[in-house]
This record gives C-alpha cells, sequence and structure tokens, in this order.
C-alpha cells in the first residue's frame, strides 16, 4: 500500500479469536513504517487500538469517530483516553449527544469516508453482514486504493466492489485484495469510471 496511513478496519461483531490476527496485521504495517487509522468503534476497531497502545505505535495515527469521545463505546472509552495521551490523534464526527439513530448513523458513514480519503488502504476483517465494513472498502475502491479483506467466513463471503475480481494474498494467509479490471481512472465495461463504479 503506497500511502503511509493505512485504516485497518472491520466487523463490531469480529470474533475474540481473530484479536490476534489483527494485532498481527498491525504489527506488520507499523514495522513497514506505516500509520494506523481506525474507526473508534467495537470488534475489529477495538483490537487494532488495543494493538496500536501495545506496540507504543500512537504518534502519527488517527481515531476516527462518528461524535465525540465522550460518546465512543464504554469498552473503548479508556484506551481512547490513553491514545490521546500518548499523542494520538482523534478526528471527531458531527453526531450530537442524543441525536436521532438516522443521524447517527449518517455520521457513522461520514466517518468511513473521511477514515478512506486519508487512507492510502484499507485492510478490513469481516465477519457476517457488516455492512459498514463493506461501504468503507466500497469507497476506498471507488477512489483506486487497495483493499484487503479477511472474511471470517472464507472467501465465499467475499463481495463484489465493482469491476474486477479478488486474488488471494501471499504474505497474509486468508486474506484478498481487490484486483480492479482497469487502471484507476480509466473507463470499465459500464463506460464510467472505475472510481465511480464500485458496488454495481
Amino acid at each position: 500500500m503506497s500511502g503511509r496511513l493505512v485504516a485497518v478496519v472491520g466487523s463490531r461483531a469480529l470474533p475474540v479469536s481473530w484479536a490476534g490476527r489483527v494485532s498481527e496485521v498491525v504489527q506488520d504495517l507499523v514495522r513497514h513504517g506505516r500509520s494506523l487509522g481506525l474507526g473508534g468503534a467495537l470488534g475489529a476497531d477495538l483490537f487494532a487500538l488495543r494493538a496500536v497502545l501495545q506496540l507504543g505505535a500512537v504518534k502519527g495515527a488517527r481515531v476516527f469517530l462518528p461524535g465525540s469521545v465522550a460518546q465512543a463505546p464504554v469498552a473503548s472509552a479508556h484506551l481512547l483516553r490513553s491514545f490521546l495521551a500518548g499523542g494520538g490523534e482523534v478526528v471527531t464526527g458531527p453526531a450530537l449527544p442524543g441525536c436521532s439513530r438516522r443521524d447517527f448513523v449518517a455520521a457513522l458513514f461520514a466517518r468511513s469516508q473521511a477514515l478512506v480519503q486519508a487512507s492510502g488502504g484499507v485492510v478490513a476483517f469481516i465477519a457476517g453482514r457488516s455492512s459498514g465494513s463493506w461501504f468503507t472498502c466500497q469507497a476506498a475502491a471507488r477512489l483506486g486504493r487497495p483493499v484487503v479483506v479477511f472474511p471470517v467466513e472464507g472467501p465465499g463471503a467475499l463481495q463484489s466492489l465493482g469491476c474486477g475480481s479478488w486474488k488471494p494474498l501471499r504474505c497474509w494467509p486468508g486474506s484478498w485484495r481487490w484486483v480492479p479490471s482497469v487502471p484507476a481512472g480509466q473507463r470499465c465495461r459500464h463506460g464510467i469510471t472505475v472510481q465511480c463504479c464500485a458496488g454495481l
């Protein structure tokens, strides 16, 4: 992945048994000089945040939230405070305390979009339907960013991100990288640019 900041995201329902795998990937990225962009939620986000703190890789890392730190899940609140104290950056979103579910969901999607915009690529750990995680992957594919997915249920659970296909990665067993069928910025078979056709 070409960008220094890499987004590590995934399902809130990611099994605890996957925490070690998330930590290994975070450690590998840090070892290669990458900073981490995180979502600040539960599951994969929580495992990644914990790994960043344990590695002392806080400086340069960024956590994107739908609202304020005070609105973060209880399980991650104390980790976020440690993250801030260590020099990490938290990017807050537009969700206000007590806002409607509709407004909060909109803020979640805006948070994901901002995370993708700031990142040079996305690594996602996905279990179940996880529409938010797939939204993040699709947003990255639209921008021509590299997307790597660890599908908990196996490759049969992978979703199309537009014109292209999934290819297994050797460096991270069990992961798959999205490979567009045409270079970013060129027209695909839908007659529009690759950045715009993800999700069709």
